[in-house]
């Protein structure tokens, strides 16, 4: 992984002690804890590439930007290309290699196929390409959206570029401004739908898409996308899909193990990283290192079920304990490197744990994200099989206690048939409604939104986030069986949005450290679509399958655990006793006030709510929490924004045609 960053200009322009290498110098520096080992930038005709390096693959040669000195075509990418292995013998005939570089299999690849390279890249990727026998600069993104890709389109019809916004603002061709629409679709999805942003000007490229920029104009391409629509396997094939998934399974973590430096893995105590750490352990031969986030307090620890996988694999096994101060500390650095406002502190452990995983010499890890979306692990599908079974009897009495089974430990689930209607009953007269399978959630989360100041609420009282969001779903995905349809909202919200951005490639390139991500893989995606949905989800028992492969490998304490979903402290972090200065200063009435998003007497009170001795937290109260300090910390990082330190920006190597 890596930053990168750029722009468009006119002709001319390309004078290193000019405006745009002042700049492009910024941009890149300001991008220096993705990539530490090496910061060079590029001026051409026409263009500024920008690229931070965090050295993985032949690390010797593949210095970035990377330029084909026959033609012109000149790359900076971020991420990997796990098969350019195999493309590389493909296009060897054709081409003469210099290194042994996946980000020259790119360049490679574009010269033989065009742009539909990218549909034969197994990988995480975000690259920027200028073509200059067409002037046209092309931009791509991976297909689920592991590696971030940020553009604005400026008022002289040019385009700028960057892995984050950060960089942009750095360049001085973007002004930070938050996005009002942008920050309610937070508020309510737990990111904004893309392409849309926190900040104004700003877009992100959607997964799965590339975009074309020439003579002013930017059109945005897609050129994959998930399908749960696929017609299932025969349930009876149990056996068969067994060996298969152990195929695609051993290929993918196979694949990402291909690095020039150590591999170890993130160790949650749950089946996905468990199992992941068993196949990667036989793969390397017993030197697997992996590491474990651990919480003093005991509501959020799982440090038992780690050291039972670690101790049962014989992997070498580090912990890092977080306490609630530790992560009030953590919370700025969280919001600086996600750029996004947030419910949950839960990146936060992940933010300590990247700086844990370097500390000890490591730059990669694998990590089970997208398993749950693939093979129905969250409770929010078996919350949608049980509202699909309960709406084909609304008035049934009996049907919704299903849902005390499923949410044992929550308040409201042991609370009589009325509550429960009220609380999960939405929607049940329109069972086939696309957005059926989260609409108990994305109302509970919308809750947030009576913290709104006036003012604020008014501006954005025509953005309904939901319908924007389902504005942008292919209409043939609502033909889909229900557990398909919430399975593509969950990888288009939450995964894409939130896990593998805010708690993913940012938590982790804050420390400059790849994750890797085997569940996400593009045979194993295209494999659970095909598994039928009994043998993923059997009754309640959620990736039936996945556990059944994963007998003998994972010790069987984990198989027969409870699903334990992964949360960190927020009242106590914040307003606690051990809470940091600035949460006192940004959740002051008058700095509330001063942003203007959120409420201030409205927050004052919730904050004397959840500080007073023995507070009930509610889970409404502490997203809402959250919610305002992470918006604090937005406008506070952001909207007043400060140049990287001039030794970074002079240490970028520039290079003018």
């Amino acid at each position: 992984m890596c930053g990168i960053g750029g722009f468009t200009f006119a002709m001319g322009g390309t004078d290193v002690h000019g405006p745009n290498a002042a700049r492009l110098r910024q941009m890149t520096a300001s991008l220096r804890h993705r990539g530490p080992d090496a910061q060079r930038a590029r001026l051409l005709e026409g263009v500024a590439l920008g690229h931070t390096r965090l050295s993985i693959v032949d690390l010797a040669s593949g210095h970035q930007p990377m330029h084909d000195e026959a033609t012109g075509v000149t790359l900076v990418f971020n991420g990997e290309i796990f098969n350019h292995v195999e493309l590389r013998e493909q296009l060897a005939s054709g081409y003469a290699f210099r290194t042994r570089s996946d980000t020259e299999v790119i360049l490679a690849a574009y010269l033989a196929w065009g742009m539909d390279c990218v549909r034969r890249f197994e990988g995480q990727w975000a690259f920027a390409l200028w073509d200059p026998r067409d002037r046209t600069l092309w931009m791509s993104r991976d297909r689920v959206g592991i590696c971030p890709l940020y553009f604005a389109r400026l008022p002289d019809g040019q385009v700028a570029f960057a892995s984050e916004m950060k960089a942009l603002f750095a360049s001085g061709l973007v002004t930070p401004a938050l996005d009002a629409r942008g920050l309610k679709q937070t508020f309510q999805l737990w990111a904004p739908v893309a392409p849309r942003t926190s900040f104004e000007g700003v877009s992100l490229l959607p997964p799965a898409h590339t975009a074309r920029w020439r003579d002013g104009a930017l059109t945005l391409l897609r050129y994959w996308d998930l399908d749960f629509g696929v017609a299932p396997e025969p349930v009876e094939d149990a056996p068969r899909l067994l060996e298969e998934l152990d195929a695609v399974l051993e290929r993918a973590v196979r694949l990402r193990l291909r690095a020039d430096v150590p591999v170890a893995a993130y160790l949650s105590g749950g089946l996905d990283s468990s199992l992941l750490c068993a196949l990667a352990q036989r793969q390397l031969g017993g030197t697997l290192r992996t590491f474990s986030v651990g919480f003093a307090h005991a509501r959020f620890d799982e440090r038992s079920h780690q050291a039972a996988v670690a101790q049962e694999l014989r992997t070498e096994h580090r912990v890092v304990e977080m306490r609630d101060g530790d992560i009030g500390g953590l919370v700025p650095g969280v919001i600086f490197h996600a750029e996004q406002a947030m419910m949950r502190s839960a990146p936060a452990p992940f933010l300590r744990l990247s700086s844990w995983v370097r500390d000890n010499g490591i730059k990669v890890v694998l990590t089970g994200e997208g398993s749950d979306e693939m093979f129905l692990g969250y409770d929010l599908f078996k919350e949608t099989k049980v509202r699909q079974f309960w709406a084909r009897a609304p008035q049934s009495r009996w049907r919704p206690l299903l849902l005390r089974k499923l949410y044992p430990t929550l308040s409201v689930s042991q609370q009589g048939v009325e509550l429960l209607r009220e609380f999960y009953g939405q929607g049940l007269e329109e069972p086939g409604a696309l957005a059926f399978s989260h609409l108990v959630r994305w109302s509970n989360s919308g809750r947030i939104q009576r913290f709104l100041a006036p003012e604020f609420a008014a501006r954005v009282a025509d953005e309904d986030p939901v319908a924007s969001l389902l504005e942008t779903v292919p209409a043939h995905v609502g033909t889909w069986r229900p557990l398909a349809r919430a399975q593509y909202l969950e990888a288009r919200t939450l995964l894409s949005g939130y896990l593998l951005s805010a708690q993913g490639d940012r938590m982790l390139l804050g420390n400059a450290v790849e994750g890797r991500f085997p569940f996400l893989d593009t045979a194993v995606m295209e494999f659970a679509a095909r598994v039928p949905e009994r043998l993923r989800l059997r009754g309640l028992d959620e990736k039936h399958l996945l556990k059944r492969y994963a007998r003998g490998k994972v010790p069987a304490s984990i198989l027969e655990r409870q699903k334990f979903p992964y949360r960190a402290p927020i009242a106590g972090a914040l307003v606690g006793a051990e809470a940091p200065a600035w949460c006192r200063e940004l959740l002051a009435p008058e700095a509330v006030a001063t942003t203007g998003v959120f409420d201030a007497r409205k927050v004052e009170r919730l904050v004397a709510k959840l500080r007073a001795p023995n507070a009930a937290e509610s889970e409404a109260d502490t997203m809402a929490l959250f919610a305002v300090a992470s918006t604090q910390l937005l406008a506070h990082h952001f909207l007043s924004p400060r140049p990287p330190p001039s030794a970074e920006v002079e240490a970028v190597a520039l290079e003018a045609a």
